[in-house]
């Protein structure tokens, strides 16, 4: 089916009660009256509304439209021909089968909702029958553990203590080294030596259980994760086997239920056709004939009915004519000029030439010196377009979430262009937003928010080269914020600002080129607020509420023609800071393609990539005081809206004296 017939057909969603109720329509032909109203209401719930049901052939939905708005208003005669071999055809619609709707309603049909107990009730099982006791562990698990434990090596019992992982008698409390054994009497020194070896004695005890209390807490520990994720994997390997299997079948069941529905829908349709067809026939054409008096006469005609009437036809000086009409069917009659009619014939007459004299202008007349020229120094345009983008969902059984955005794009210029001489300006004005709806919020959300000024002054140089100045201004209007959170906004209404002031040669070899090389560039960047705003995110100190820098900047901007009616428009700049110049960079580059559709709606598609050193982002890494580490990132935007769009183009002409 050609695309340009998807965009054109409109059919209306026969659901299965529709076919329940009227499995078929044999009942149409006992009454005539009764089955031709049914009949017209049936086919225009296939051709007058959306619907998931297509036509196979091209023409059937004109086919079938036209031969309702025949019987019920303005007679289209060429549908005839083609409702006979269309009666021919198997299939005059379908429907794909994931658009029908009411799935619930088809007998052995599973919703999301019990397959996600079937699994649940799966995984129950597979966990009871395969306690986690009966799961082997692989010895490459246990091996080489005194590298992976931090056991107390012999002889570092002390540790212990140091810990407080043990708590002495109080009798061994007390107990320190003694530095001069030989002060001490036999019987202090036997007791010394006593206690010593009872402390060493259970240090070390205390260590041996210790390092096996850490032994078996570190193979509890892995077998237990391990086994937990084998049946873990096990499980979830088997619920996805379970869940395709069970889609699968889901599938199937609409398939099947889906054929049902098109073989009922498709014999509805042929024994509707012959009456609506054998009816349309039988219905007169009428025609009204009128005369240079205003005299008028009703002609109907009609198949297999032969009558005629007569009327008189006049000319300018009210003669009259009598003419015969005979109706030769619902498109045709023959007229004829009643019998006794007299012609009188006009004979050609002599005619005489006339020779005129052609006109020669008098010699001694000049030519006329024009004083004035007209220049149109000055050009004004702009170009809008507003486009919408909608998608609302009920009960869709495959997901998603109903939303509506809108976006508007403003853009205006005003040049002067003299010999020497040119002055551009420019403004956008972007600003975009959407509305997501779901179970937790109805917020509305920015997507695009932008307000740029630019205004360039040039002097020709040499050849194409101009020398130039420009101010270039850029901010957003309205707050910004990092969704879902709505509470502290990231950027706002001159947070930040960028100036950009250029001044250096501009390269304009035709109207679509231009080449900006500037030398000496000031880039300044303000934030107004810094108490609502974090200004250090657009690279300026805590302290501070703007930062300039110096530097190089390069512009170009290029549009072209791709195809009939497809343009695309790229502009890119690069700021790069003399402070730091292989280190800083600064990129904004923007690509439009624009698809006219008719003169007033538009299809464009926007790609727009940023890099700025100064605008950093939060990143996973942490410094070593345990702070987030900010970094520069690519920012991109990609925009495709369809709306309508209005263009301005206009010049302004000025008079201006010829000097001699």
């Amino acid at each position: 089916m050609s695309t340009r017939n998807l965009l054109t057909i409109l059919f209306i969603l026969c659901t299965s009660s529709i076919f329940a109720k009227n499995p078929n329509l044999t009942t149409i032909v006992s009454a005539n009256n009764d089955s031709i109203q049914y009949g017209i209401n049936y086919l225009k719930q296939f051709t007058e509304k959306p619907s998931p049901w297509y036509f196979t052939q091209k023409n059937t939905h004109q086919t079938l439209r036209g031969l309702v708005n025949y019987i019920e208003d303005v007679p289209v005669d060429t549908i005839f021909s083609r409702l006979l071999l269309l009666q021919k055809d198997s299939i005059i619609v379908f429907r794909n089968w994931q658009d029908v709707p009411d799935t619930l309603q088809i007998p052995g049909f599973l919703p999301t909702r019990q397959i996600n107990e079937k699994k649940a009730q799966l995984d129950r099982a597979i966990r009871d029958q395969n306690p986690l006791e009966s799961i082997p562990v692989p010895e490459s698990l246990l091996t080489n553990i005194e590298s992976k434990v931090s056991f107390i090596p012999k002889g570092k019992a002390t540790t212990l203590l140091e810990k407080r992982l043990i708590t002495l008698p109080d009798s061994l409390k007390a107990l320190t080294a003694i530095k001069d054994t030989a002060k001490l009497s036999n019987k202090e020194l036997a007791r010394y030596q006593r206690l010593n070896a009872a402390k060493k004695k259970i240090l070390e005890q205390a260590r041996v259980r210790y390092n096996d209390q850490l032994l078996k807490n570190y193979i509890d520990s892995v077998s237990t994760a391990f086994k937990q994720a084998a049946l873990t994997h096990f499980s979830d390997s088997l619920q996805r086997h379970l869940s395709d299997s069970l889609k699968n079948s889901n599938i199937i069941l609409i398939q099947k239920w889906n054929n049902n529905a098109i073989t009922r829908v498709n014999d509805s349709i042929k024994k509707i056709l012959p009456t609506l067809n054998q009816y349309a026939q039988k219905i007169p054409q009428d025609i009204w004939l009128h005369n240079l008096t205003d005299d008028s006469i009703r002609i109907r005609l009609r198949n297999n009915d032969y009558y005629f009437t007569r009327m008189f036809i006049k000319n300018e000086q009210n003669d009259s004519l009598g003419v015969k009409i005979e109706n030769l069917g619902r498109n045709s009659m023959k007229i004829l000029i009643d019998d006794g009619v007299t012609f009188t014939r006009f004979r050609e007459q002599q005619k005489k030439d006339i020779k005129f004299d052609s006109f020669s202008p008098n010699q001694r007349l000049v030519k006329v010196q024009n004083r004035y020229q007209v220049i149109t120094p000055w050009q004004i345009g702009s170009n809008s377009n507003i486009g919408f983008t909608q998608t609302a969902l009920s009960n869709w059984k495959k997901g998603g979430q109903s939303s509506l955005s809108i976006l508007a794009v403003l853009k205006g210029y005003a040049n002067y262009s003299d010999k020497k001489l040119k002055w551009e300006n420019s403004v956008e004005l972007r600003n975009g937003w959407m509305r997501v709806k779901n179970e937790d919020s109805n917020d509305i959300q920015k997507n695009d928010d932008k307000f740029e000024v630019i205004s360039r002054f040039g002097i020709s140089a040499f050849k194409k080269w101009y020398y130039s100045a420009e101010v270039d201004f850029e901010t957003q209007f309205f707050r910004g914020y990092k969704y879902p959170d709505t509470d502290h906004p990231i950027s706002a209404f001159m947070a930040p600002a960028k100036t950009l002031i250029k001044i250096g040669l501009d390269y304009k070899p035709n109207k679509n080129l231009s080449l900006f090389i500037s030398p000496l560039t000031s880039k300044t960047v303000f934030v107004k607020d810094t108490a609502m705003i974090d200004q250090t995110k657009f690279g300026i100190d805590n302290d501070k509420k703007r930062f300039w820098e110096p530097g190089l900047n390069t512009d170009l901007s290029f549009k072209t023609k791709i195809y009939e009616d497809i343009n695309w428009e790229t502009k890119y700049k690069m700021f790069i800071n003399y402070r730091s110049p292989f280190e800083k960079f600064d990129i904004n580059w923007e690509n439009l393609i624009t698809m006219k559709v008719n003169d007033h709606i538009n299809m464009n598609f926007m790609l727009h990539l940023i890099y700025d050193d100064n605008v950093t982002f939060p990143t996973d890494r942490k410094d070593a005081a345990g702070q987030t580490i900010y970094e520069a990132k690519w920012q991109v935007k990609e925009l495709i809206t369809v709306g309508f769009a209005y263009n301005l183009n206009r010049r302004i002409y000025k008079r201006q004296e010829i000097k001699k």
